[in-house]
């Protein structure tokens, strides 16, 4: 008889302690994950401060990706999922893409290099060219970049620009064609990649054919491609 009492006892004993925790253990927490979250706005904030704000809504916030934002500083969330205002439940995992940055890239080295091909490798690196310069140089040919601003290696965030000078060739001096035969004019502007331009006849005392005055005037600054404009006596 004992036996059976103490066992009826164990059993109620075990009921008892069964619906105590059903109601105060269990069953809140399934209350708890049944009540629904408005998801707050982490964007713009660092990631540890996204997280507790999270955490004090009962939601838990986790990286799912990281990437390059023009905008959004280093370590700041720039997405999150769910989005803000959305109501979820306790509980629920809310997914967060952080900045890293501005992408940033090093200036290449383009000394010698073709404009035209320069400006494609310019733009490929996402970068912008936001002037070009033309110099003279005795050392890079026509057409090829002398230097860029700022230098090679100096880090640059995508979109920055850069500064660009261009070669113009060597500098070139205009020869004196005074009296030299209109024939013998032409040859030497030719070898020297210029153009000829007008020719005048007008009078004056010479060889007829030869050059009297010539446009631009002997050791004036030139560049190949430039004309020459002569007159010649009659």
């Amino acid at each position: 008889m004992k036996k059976i009492i103490l066992y009826a006892v164990t059993v109620l004993a075990f009921f008892v302690v069964g619906i105590f925790i059903a109601n105060f253990v269990i069953m809140p927490l399934i209350v708890r994950r049944g009540k629904e979250i408005i998801v707050p706005n982490v964007c713009n904030l660092s990631l540890e401060t996204a997280i507790e704000e999270l955490k004090k809504r009962d939601l838990e916030g986790i990286v799912t990706e990281r990437r390059y934002d023009q905008i959004i500083e280093e370590g700041k969330v720039i997405i999150q999922t769910p989005l803000p205002n959305s109501k979820v439940k306790a509980g629920r995992i809310i997914n967060l893409t952080v900045s890293l940055g501005p992408e940033t890239m090093k200036v290449p080295y383009l000394e010698g290099v073709d404009i035209e091909k320069g400006k494609l490798i310019i733009e490929k690196l996402g970068l912008k060219i936001e002037v070009i310069d033309y110099s003279f140089s005795d050392s890079v040919a026509k057409d090829k970049i002398i230097k860029t601003e700022p230098e090679p290696e100096v880090e640059l965030k995508k979109g920055d620009a850069i500064k660009l000078t261009v070669s113009k060739g060597p500098v070139l001096k205009m020869p004196n064609l005074t009296g030299k035969d209109l024939t013998e004019a032409k040859i030497i502007i030719n070898k020297m990649g210029l153009v000829l331009g007008e020719i005048k006849e007008i009078e004056g005392s010479g060889n007829k054919g030869s050059v009297l005055i010539q446009s631009p005037k002997p050791e004036q600054t030139i560049a190949a491609g430039d004309t020459v404009s002569l007159m010649v006596i009659k």
